[in-house]
This record gives structure tokens, sequence and C-alpha cells, in this order.
């Protein structure tokens, strides 16, 4: 009773905690938008924001080492085994450094030697004249940023989801300020925007690394203490997260360099207003369920059902009000649209509304799946993502060519409704007790 107690109060604590942060997150997005805006026309930021969904892929490109570390840290720590959790981290940044290296080798190969601007359909000189140096400078800083960002997996296997996200939201405030000050005495360029946007979250994350270590001093890394049983314990269940992730990466990040090529960089810019103003329900959402992840973990390794069910029952209650949020967005959203970034951007109200319906579906989706990775029975999860990533593709060209924005957002919408169907039902599977074959794996 006491462990449950605890485990509850912890959640609790931590939601209360993201709101607050992720509330003033949410906000610093919104007036990131005109900031950029105020400097970038609405190209240049169309080639921004398709050039940070490329560097997605270098950010998530872990190999399921950080939701592996998540995971089992998160065990490790409930069975007080220090030793165990201290290897663990050891091995993660090892491994982390070890991997990133030869990606940002390979990525400044591309950049350097292929016809950049061709593959973004890049037709205007000004911004083709600094693309390179643009992406050059991007990759190098998030390359770094990927090593260092250890330091968020490990307060998520903690179960401190507030700290990690008051890291996140920390470099999102550092960029903006930085963008604010310097944009009232002059227009910045892409390049300027893309090295603030970039090193803001490295600054923090070096800041954080010494203050956390000294602070969780038993978890400090070492070269000395990297472990191959460690790594393999990390892996077998790293790269189910991983394909995930990937499968994940391919449906979203694609998105915008498949609206670049099909229709135009400028049309990025409306898709990702409307996305950013929709995606304040899932981020919140998120929010809310994240604690559920590394809770669940604790809860499962202790065989403590009865509190897994007790939190679902809850959750559901939960999504029926953000369904409801999102229909209330949806009818506000033309007059938020000229309030936030003025009359310049047309944004049609099908868009949000294809929109608002690719949310709800995350939304559900997202409520089984966080249960599901603390699990760690997620072998569904990964086919299913796998399958939507492969449909994805095809299916976006078709409808985009067909229909534009509408299209493309509608592709989004069809092929995710796959995996929240498999997760509704492998959670109820598993609650039962009549989880087989892959359904409990």
């Amino acid at each position: 009773m006491l462990d449950r107690d605890r485990r509850s109060s912890l959640v609790r604590k931590n939601i209360a905690g993201s709101i607050l942060i992720k509330g003033w997150g949410c906000i610093v997005q919104l007036l990131l938008v005109p900031a950029t805006l105020k400097s970038l026309n609405q190209y240049e930021y169309g080639v921004w924001l398709t050039i940070s969904s490329i560097l997605l892929w270098v950010d998530q490109f872990d190999i399921g080492l950080g939701n592996g570390l998540r995971n089992k840290l998160a065990e490790a720590v409930a069975k007080n085994d220090f030793m165990l959790a201290r290897r663990l981290v050891s091995t993660a940044f090892v491994m982390l450094t070890v991997i990133i290296v030869p990606i940002v080798l390979v990525l400044l190969f591309l950049v350097c030697y292929t016809d950049v601007s061709s593959f973004l359909s890049i037709d205007d000189p000004s911004v083709q004249d600094g693309i390179i140096k643009v992406l050059i400078v991007s990759i190098l800083l998030v390359g770094a940023t990927f090593i260092f960002k250890l330091v968020g997996n490990v307060y998520l296997g903690l179960q401190l989801p507030a700290v990690n996200n008051l890291l996140v939201v920390l470099g999102q405030t550092l960029a903006l300020v930085v963008i604010f000050v310097l944009s009232c005495s002059r227009d910045l360029s892409l390049i300027e925007v893309a090295c603030i946007c970039t090193a803001s979250p490295l600054i923090v994350y070096l800041l954080a690394y010494p203050i956390t270590f000294r602070i969780y001093g038993f978890l400090r890394p070492s070269f000395c203490l990297f472990d191959k049983c460690a790594l393999k314990d990390l892996f077998s269940l790293g790269v189910k997260f991983f394909i995930v992730q990937v499968a994940g990466l391919i449906i979203f990040a694609t998105s915008n360099i498949l609206i670049s090529k099909i229709l135009s960089p400028s049309e990025v810019t409306p898709y990702q207003i409307s996305y950013k103003y929709f995606s304040f329900t899932i981020m919140l959402f998120t929010l809310i369920s994240a604690p559920v992840w590394s809770a669940t973990t604790d809860a499962y390794s202790k065989d403590d059902w009865s509190w897994i069910n007790r939190t679902m029952h809850k959750m559901d209650k939960v999504m029926f009000v953000f369904v409801s949020l999102l229909l209330f967005m949806l009818l506000l959203s033309e007059p938020v649209y000229d309030i936030w970034v003025g009359d310049e951007i047309k944004i049609d109200f099908m868009l949000s509304v294809f929109m608002s319906l690719y949310m709800a579906v995350l939304i559900f989706s997202t409520c089984y799946s966080n249960v599901l990775f603390g699990i760690g029975k997620i072998r569904v999860i990964a086919i299913a993502t796998m399958t939507e990533a492969v449909v994805y593709i095809p299916l976006a060209v078709a409808l985009g060519h067909r229909f534009g924005l509408y299209g493309i957002v509608g592709a989004l919408l069809i092929v995710n409704l796959l995996c929240a169907v498999c997760n509704k039902i492998q959670f109820n599977k598993l609650a039962s007790g009549t989880a087989t074959g892959i359904w409990n794996k």
C-alpha cells in the first residue's frame, strides 16, 4: 500500500509540475513563431521548418537507448540496485557517443557533396547561397545535444519527467529570448536563427550535466563502467523502441519534406502553424500521461495490476476532456490565427478540421502506448508503426497531389488509426490476463 501511495503521489506531483512547465513551454512556442517570422519571411521560415524536421532524425537516432535506459533505470532503482543503475547510465552515455560521431560525419559528407537545394526544392537564390552553412552548423550542434540530452533520460528513469520537461522548455525559452532581443534591432538571417535554435538546448544540457550528477552522484557516468551485459539489456528493449521511433519519424518528420516537394516550401508554414496550434492538446496530454510510463514500470515490476487499471480508468476520463478541448479550439481557430500570426498567412478551416481529428487519434493512441511502453510489451506497437511508415509516404504522395495539404494531413490521420486501435486491444488483453502470443510480447 505504501508503494502504491508513493507511486501515485509522485505521479500527481510530476503531472502538476509538468503542466506548469509545459504551460510555460506552450507560451514560448506560440511566441517563437511570430518572433521568428519577424526576421524570416514565409518562404525562409518554411525552409527552416523543413530543416528542423530533418534534424529530428539526428536527434532521435539513438537506437532506442534513451527509452531503454528510462525503463531499465526505473527497474534498477525500484530494486535499489544502484550499482546496476550507474552501469546502465555509463553504458548508455558511451554508446550515444559511439553512435552519433559516424552519423554526423556521414551527414556532413552528404551536405557538402549533394545538391541539397534540389532535394529540399529550394529555388530562391538568396536561400540557396547559405543553405549548406545552415545545415553544417545545425548538424554539429544537434549532434552534441544528442549526447548530453542523456541527462533528460536519467530524470525520466527516476520518475521525474517534470525535470526533463523543464530542461526542454529552458532551451526553448533561451532561443526565444535571444531571437526576440536580436530581432528588435535588426532582421536575423536564416543561419543566425538556425544557430540560436540548435545551440540553446545544448547550452541548457551542458549546464544541467554537472548539476545532475552532483545531486545523483550514484549515477555519474564513467567510461570505466561500460558494461556489455548492461548494453545487452538496454538494446534488447531499446531496439524495439528504436523501431517505433524510426517509424514515427518517417510519418512525422517527412511531412514537411513531402509538402515542400509536392506543393512548395511556403505551404509548410500554414501546415506547421495549424499543427502547432492543435498540438497544444497532445503536448498537454503527454504531460499528464508521461509520468504514468515510469510509474507503470514500477507497478508492473511488482505485479500491481490493480493500480495500473485504476490509473487507466482515470486516463479515459481525461481523454474525453481533451477531445472536448479540441472541439473548442477548432471553433476558435480562425480568430486565434488572426491574432497569433496576422492575416498575411491564410489557414483554411478544413485544414484545421483535419488537424484536430489527427490530434484526437494521437491522444487516444498515446493514452495506451505510454502504459505499454512502461510494461515493455511493445512488439505489436513496433509492427503497427512500421506498417504505418510503409503505407504513409505513398498514401501521402497520392492524396497530396490530389487534395493538397488536406490530403497529406488526411494520410496522417488514416495511418495513425492502426496503432491507436492496436494499442487499445493489446492493453485490454493484458489487463484481463488473456494476452497470448504476440499480444504478450
